[in-house]
């Protein structure tokens, strides 16, 4: 399992954005962004760093 920690860096829609925190619905797991009120899929972020998807690295 990714985790999405809160200020992680991703890229969305070629801009920079960070994570808020996970919303898991019915309708599978979401990610807000932190400041603002959009919501996304994970699988449309693209991280920036190796960190960015909060393990460590040489474990992705």
């Amino acid at each position: 399992m990714i985790l999405y920690k809160p200020g992680a860096q991703f890229i969305y829609k070629g801009r920079r954005v960070s994570v808020d925190y996970v919303i898991i619905r019915r309708t599978g797991l979401w990610v807000r962004l932190a400041g603002s009120d959009e919501v996304c899929r994970p699988e449309d972020l693209t991280p920036i760093s190796p960190h960015a998807s909060g393990l460590p690295e040489g474990r992705h």
